[in-house]
Parts: C-alpha cells; structure tokens; sequence
C-alpha cells in the first residue's frame, strides 16, 4: 500500500500523543478536496493544520495528514488517544467507489497490524454528528480490515520463519538495496551484510515482498 507524503505548513507546533486507544473514520461531506485543500480549510478554522491523520480519495489514493503520532483535531473530546481517518465524498448521498473501499480497507488493515486490537469507531459513535454518513460501509470496511490483518499475519508467520534464518547476504539483490538504503542493514562493501538491529515483522515482510520480486 501507497502513501502519498505531503509537506504541510503548520500554523503551530503539533503535540505527541500520550496513547493510541481506537481508530475513528470520518467523511469529507464533499467531493474533489485535496489534502492540501483540506489543511488550508482546517488552517482556515483555526487549527494548526489538516485535523485527520490520512485522508483516503475516491480514486484509490491516500494522502498522509499530521504524523501518526501526533494529536489529531478530528473528533472532540478524543483528539489525544485516536487516530483519524477521514474518505472523500459524502455518504449521506454517496456510496463509496471499489478502489476506495479497498484503499481505505489496506489502509486500516496496516494501522491493526502495527496497533493490534484498536478499535474502528464512526466519528458519530464519540460525537453528535452523523458522520460519516448513512451509506458509509462501515461494517464492510471493518470486516475486510480484520480479515486483511488476519491474512497478513498468517503470511508474516511463514515468512518469518524461512527468511529470519536467511543471511541478509543471501536476499535479492533488490531487496538488500532496499534494506540497506532503509538503514536495516549493511555492507562491509565485500558483499557481507550484517542486521543493524533486530527488524519488526512488517520490516522483514516488506524485505520478503522484494525477495520474491528478484526471483521472478
């Protein structure tokens, strides 16, 4: 899955949040806003900047906001344990396009792996507001997460046990390049590489992706 980074100026400084407690979905009550055009209006409304911490489009694209661990300015009351999503378009009215769906279920499906057991709440179960909307999927969009989730980790399993027992010298040659330009590994500039700390599964999954990628 894809994010879009964009560089945002913010009116003043972001804050860190103290902890991670649900992930709540939000929509934009309107179609063709950008990331940008919703920070400019965030920023018109007084805030330091975009509210949400990734905003999914109608076209499949997603868009980071504030940093994932920031506090968000998207729900009342539980800006600072929360992480905000919000989807393009209007679902009092709308229904909701497939490369959407399936953006914003990959998206979910990556905050569970690496927030395990979050809950996914509407921005209407922790405010009055009817948002996201009536036609929202959101018991669609939870199930496919979860099951994405429970499909990652099922993989992860498996690779983990063949390639944590591989040499980074004995990966694809793209996947070493990968690694070692994200700084998890490196070379002694003889072909011999060496872990430069222990990885996280999603890490050592990305670095499988690439593996099989140089065999095909």
């Amino acid at each position: 899955m894809h994010i879009h980074e964009e560089t945002y100026h913010w009116n003043s400084p972001l804050k860190t949040r103290g902890a991670t407690r649900a992930v709540i979905l939000h929509h934009a009550a309107a179609d063709g806003a950008s990331a940008q055009d919703i920070h400019r209006q965030h920023q018109n409304n007084g805030w330091s900047g975009i509210g949400y911490h990734y905003y999914v489009r109608k076209t499949g694209e997603v868009f980071r906001g504030r940093p994932e661990h920031a506090v968000g300015t998207h729900a009342a009351g539980r800006n600072g344990d929360t992480i905000g999503v919000c989807f393009e378009g209007n679902f009092q009215h709308d229904t909701m396009p497939p490369a959407q769906f399936a953006a914003g279920a990959a998206l979910l499906a990556n905050i569970l792996t690496r927030c395990p057991g979050l809950p996914l709440l509407r921005h209407r179960d922790v405010c009055q507001t009817a948002c996201p909307g009536q036609h929202f999927p959101f018991e669609a969009l939870k199930e496919e997460a979860e099951m994405t989730q429970e499909r990652f980790n099922e993989m992860a399993g498996r690779w983990l046990e063949s390639l944590g027992k591989l040499p980074p010298s004995d990966w694809s040659a793209e996947a070493r390049s990968w690694a070692e330009a994200a700084g998890l590994i490196q070379g002694d500039g003889a072909g011999n590489y060496q872990y430069k700390r222990p990885l996280t599964r999603e890490e050592y999954v990305a670095m499988e992706y690439r593996r099989q990628e140089g065999r095909a």
